[in-house]
């Protein structure tokens, strides 16, 4: 059999085996993730975040925020805020905002300084679409005092909601650092929860709904990952392909 045909068989395996795969129901899965910092236990200062890793990944390339709609935001001293470490850097150098704007919010979320982040009060409803910048289908979410809740819903290209994910307060899991805030007084662990969709998106949008929720302080950052699905079948080709070239090498 020469190599051009059994590279032909080889590829119709993969794809039989991809078609195979189990089919995922669309919508948003949850997962649990290890947090690497430059956590030095100062939980006022800057802490940067390096790395996220869980199952077989390992991430540190980030899509950020770029872009936020503030669609609901009560009309009084917020709900949410932006909000940041007694000595951390300021992004835009006006320090913490009680009402802040659109590219407010961006500055403290497009970020990966950890203690830059969004301060929701347990009083009235704030609704924020944030948009990345490129496709992702992956979020690691970030809140400060691990006894808050929020929900995020996906948004396509149309504004459509696709699905949405409550995370509760027992789905945080320790991030390994506390911050203290220029709101707080004092330092508060961080909890750390991640949630992976089937499909890339651009745009989320998070609620808080108030008393209910128990005043949510969040960062988000996301990637754009691969499927395993997709990363199994390419190293089978790729598996395929070798087997083909040693057996022609070896004719």
């Amino acid at each position: 059999m020469t190599f051009k045909n059994l590279l032909k068989i080889s590829a119709g395996t993969v794809g039989a085996v991809a078609i195979a795969l189990p089919a995922q129901a669309a919508g948003f899965t949850g997962f649990n993730f290890h947090a690497y910092t430059d956590y030095a236990n100062n939980p006022t200062e800057d802490i940067f975040l390096q790395s996220v890793s869980y199952g077989n990944s390992n991430i540190s390339n980030f899509s950020l925020v770029n872009g936020a709609e503030l669609i609901t935001n009560g009309s009084h001293l917020g709900p949410s805020s932006t909000d940041l470490g007694d000595n951390a850097t300021s992004p835009n150098g006006a320090g913490a905002t009680e009402m802040p704007s659109g590219d407010q919010v961006v500055d403290f979320l497009g970020n990966l300084n950890l203690n830059n982040i969004v301060d929701t009060e347990d009083t009235g409803v704030s609704v924020f679409e944030l948009s990345f910048d490129g496709p992702v289908n992956t979020f690691y979410l970030f809140e400060r005092g691990i006894n808050s809740a929020f929900t995020v819903e996906a948004l396509d290209a149309t504004g459509a909601v696709i699905d949405n994910f409550r995370i509760s307060q027992d789905l945080w899991t320790n991030a390994g650092y506390s911050i203290d805030t220029t709101e707080i007084g004092g330092a508060q662990q961080v909890g750390s929860y991640g949630l992976t969709l089937d499909q890339s998106i651009s745009k989320v949008r998070i609620i808080s709904n108030g008393a209910m929720d128990n005043g949510p302080d969040y960062k988000i950052v996301a990637a754009q990952v691969p499927e395993p699905g997709s990363m199994a079948a390419l190293a089978l080709l790729g598996g395929a392909a070798l087997v083909a070239k040693r057996r022609k090498q070896a004719a």
